[in-house]
């Protein structure tokens, strides 16, 4: 504030000051009539109604405490007593301030509590009151003990099982002795098999067409890698069981087939399950030929999967369930990319004699109607074809990419144990986390891998080439013979359709099944045939073949399997089918 001297000074002046700005000059005018004195009066006013207002607020009696804030001091305090009396009121004030602040999160609340409420008193009554109306009467209970008839103790007496065979490897490869297992029943045909020569039997029975088994380099293989690795593993794949041998088989087998990459597995029959199990799920759909072996059908059931089957090797029915499907999805307004879909067929039919896919007839159609295919090429992979390269070579198919995924297995043609898918680098890395085969198995044993990969060296070899050579000779002239002794007047009949077809060379299978007797006369023909000096062996149908998750398939046969190799002679050929022939008259 101005002072009185200062004032004094200017109210002279104040007419003469023209220059100075009309607020200016009211600030001034304000300023000389504004008093000390009443300022001083006007700041004791206000000082006084401070006081005054201070003493009111300390005389107002304090608010009430929150009951929140109750429950929680009584809970510190541990006064239980208070605790329980404020505790209604404390959830009453929570439950209301939450409906305020969140409505949305209360009735959310508040359905999920009446939800429990009804599982654990409203299903109750609806199981106890189902109880009551399901109860039977006493008259009831009386009928039902009078209809039952209890089980035997003792099962009916049956045919004894067919006696086991022990095949161990004679000193002349290729070669085997039988003997009778002590475990197991008798043979049927009496007294045990003796040796028919000291140098054993051929071994007409087994799958090693290119006689890789019996190879002096796979042997030393085999045993150099037993040297270095040790004999297992140790663990999956996935873990720590992966080896350098196991990988460097997955790369070689791929650039052999002309595909991107192969993912290994210790057993071949996983491979083809655990294969389709990782591709196929719940509502995806498989359209698998109704005479697949047992590996690619648990494969099937494990995926979960809608499964369709179509006749064995029958193009046109596999084109009549496309179109049924494709009219069904038109129907329902679905599109043909909203599942999975796969077909699911065997190059060369391991249950059925041998017989080859219609291969160009299958691709065509799953291109047509946007399927991918699963091909196992277990039994074809190393032997059919100009360079053993499988079904696709010796069909003319060039494009790798064309069959989405190949399984293949070591032992007919390489003569070890596993298999392997092969196929783009996607279908190799999807298996490598959800392959059940390949994720919680352990990896196979090194010397396994060893063995294969110096197989696949002879195989893709001018030695390879003239093994493939002698085995396409060798299994035509075995189903020439077969088909000219065991005609339609004969016992036993050739299982499948090609062996009254003229194949090319390459598609000639080296091995053939022949059934149309009982158990009880096969054993009695292997047990001939063996005393002529020829092994064969016994191609059983599994006891339960039909699984509830699949439609109904063809069932496999009971017949013998015969097979032959790189190693065999023309003569041998002729001598085994003139044994099976002598042995089959005889019984």
């Amino acid at each position: 504030l101005t002072s009185p001297s200062k004032l004094a000074r200017l109210q002279p002046k104040r007419h003469l000051d023209t220059r100075r700005s009309p607020p200016l000059q009211r600030r001034l005018r304000f300023r000389a009539r504004v008093h000390p004195a009443q300022i001083a009066g006007t700041m004791r006013l206000c000082l006084v109604l401070l006081a005054a207002a201070a003493a009111a607020k300390r005389q107002q009696p304090p608010p009430p405490a929150d009951d929140r804030q109750l429950f929680r001091e009584a809970l510190q305090e541990r006064d239980f007593k208070t605790a329980l009396k404020t505790a209604p009121a404390a959830y009453a004030t929570w439950w209301q301030q939450l409906l305020k602040d969140d409505p949305y999160h209360v009735f959310i609340e508040t359905l999920l509590i009446a939800f429990l409420l009804y599982l654990l008193y409203g299903t109750r009554r609806a199981k106890n009151s189902q109880k009551k109306e399901q109860a039977l009467t006493d008259r009831e209970i009386d009928d039902l003990v009078s209809d039952w008839a209890p089980a035997p103790l003792v099962g009916t007496a049956s045919a004894p099982p067919p006696a086991m065979r022990v095949v161990t490897p004679a000193a002349q490869p290729g070669r085997v002795h039988v003997r009778k297992d002590t475990n197991t029943a008798k043979w049927s045909s009496g007294d045990p098999l003796t040796k028919p020569t000291k140098q054993g039997a051929l071994n007409c029975g087994a799958f090693d067409f290119l006689a890789m088994g019996s190879s002096v380099k796979v042997r030393e293989a085999a045993q150099a890698a037993l040297t270095k690795y040790g004999c297992g593993s140790c663990g999956p794949r996935g873990f720590y069981g992966s080896i350098d041998v196991h990988e460097q088989l997955e790369a070689r087998v791929a650039s052999f087939s002309h595909t991107k990459q192969a993912i290994a597995f210790s057993d071949a029959a996983s491979c083809c399950t655990s294969t389709v199990a990782a591709f196929a799920k719940r509502g995806d759909l498989l359209v698998v030929d109704d005479g697949i072996s047992e590996p690619l059908r648990t494969g099937c059931v494990l995926s979960r999967a809608r499964v369709v089957a179509y006749k064995h090797n029958d193009a046109n029915d596999l084109k009549r369930v496309m179109e049924g499907i494709r009219q069904a999805d038109r129907r329902k307004g679905r599109a043909p990319t909203a599942q999975r879909r796969f077909v699911v067929c065997e190059a060369v039919s391991r249950d059925h004699g041998g017989d080859v896919a219609p291969l160009k007839e299958i691709l065509a159609l799953k291109d047509e109607f946007g399927y991918r295919l699963i091909l196992d090429e277990s039994l074809s992979w190393g032997v059919l074809g100009a360079t053993g390269r499988g079904l696709k070579e010796a069909c003319g198919i060039e494009d790798p990419t064309s069959v989405e995924i190949t399984c293949v297995d070591l032992a007919p043609a390489l003569g070890s144990n596993g298999g392997l898918c092969i196929g783009t680098d996607e279908v190799v890395a999807h298996q490598r986390l959800s392959g059940a085969g390949y994720c919680f198995s352990a990896a196979a044993p090194p010397f396994y891998s060893a063995a294969a990969l110096a197989a696949l060296d002879i195989l893709d070899s001018s030695e390879g080439q003239k093994r493939l050579s002698k085995l396409r000779s060798n299994a035509s002239l075995l189903r020439k013979e077969l088909a000219k002794a065991f005609d339609g007047d004969a016992l036993l009949s050739v299982v499948g359709t090609n062996i009254e077809v003229d194949l090319e060379d390459d598609l000639d299978v080296p091995f053939v099944l022949l059934e149309g007797a009982s158990s009880k006369t096969l054993d009695a023909i292997i047990d001939a045939a063996y005393a002529s000096g020829y092994a064969v062996s016994l191609a059983t149908p599994p006891a339960d073949d039909a699984a509830p998750a699949l439609p109904p398939l063809k069932k496999k046969p009971l017949a013998l399997r015969v097979t032959t190799t790189a190693d065999h002679g023309a003569a041998d050929v002729r001598g085994l089918v003139a044994a099976l022939a002598k042995a089959s008259a005889k019984v």
